[in-house]
C-alpha cells in the first residue's frame, strides 16, 4: 500500500468528524525530508480558513505522531484545495453540478479521453455523472466514478 493511501486511510475519518473532507494527500521529497501535503475543504461547502487549516494539521499531525510509521524527518502543510480543486467522490461531483470539469477518462468513451465538459447531472445512488461536451457539439456523455482518472474543477474568470 502507497504511504499516501495508508495516511488517507487514517485520517479520512477523523477529519470528516471535524467537518472536513480529505480532497488529496501528496507526498513529495527525498531522502532527508518528506512533504506531506494534505488538501481540506469544507463540508459545509464554505471556503476553507487559515483556521480550518491550523485545526486540521494539529489533528493530522497528532494521528501521525501516534500512528509513527512514516521513515524519518516530514513536513506536514494542510491546505485548500485552490481553483484546480480535484473531484474524486460523488460528493464532489454533485457539489459542483454545473460547473465546468476538465477530465480524463481511464478508457475513452466514445472516442473521447480526454475533455473539458460542464458537469450537467448526478446519480449517486448508481454513480453517475452526466457531462456535456462543448468541443464534441454540446454531446452529452454518461459517466460512472470508475470511468474518471482525474477531474478538476475549471474556474471560469
Amino acid at each position: 500500500m502507497k504511504l499516501e493511501e495508508r495516511i488517507r486511510g487514517i485520517i479520512e475519518a477523523p477529519l470528516e468528524s471535524k467537518g472536513y473532507d480529505l480532497v488529496r494527500v501528496n507526498i513529495v521529497g527525498g531522502k532527508k525530508t518528506l512533504v506531506v501535503s494534505i488538501d481540506i475543504d469544507r463540508l459545509d461547502e464554505k471556503n476553507v480558513t487559515v483556521d480550518d487549516c491550523i485545526e486540521a494539521n494539529h489533528l493530522v499531525s497528532a494521528i501521525l505522531d501516534v500512528e509513527d510509521f512514516i521513515n524519518g524527518a516530514y513536513n506536514l502543510e494542510v491546505s485548500s484545495p485552490g481553483e484546480s480543486r480535484p473531484l474524486a467522490k460523488i460528493r464532489d461531483f454533485k457539489r459542483f453540478c454545473g460547473q465546468v470539469a476538465k477530465m480524463e477518462l481511464v478508457n475513452p468513451i466514445e472516442g473521447i479521453r480526454k475533455f473539458t465538459g460542464k458537469i450537467v447531472s448526478v446519480d449517486e445512488k448508481e454513480n453517475l455523472i452526466k457531462v456535456e461536451v462543448p468541443e464534441e457539439d454540446n454531446r452529452k456523455i454518461c459517466l460512472s466514478i470508475d470511468d474518471i482518472k482525474r477531474a478538476n474543477v475549471k474556474r471560469e474568470f
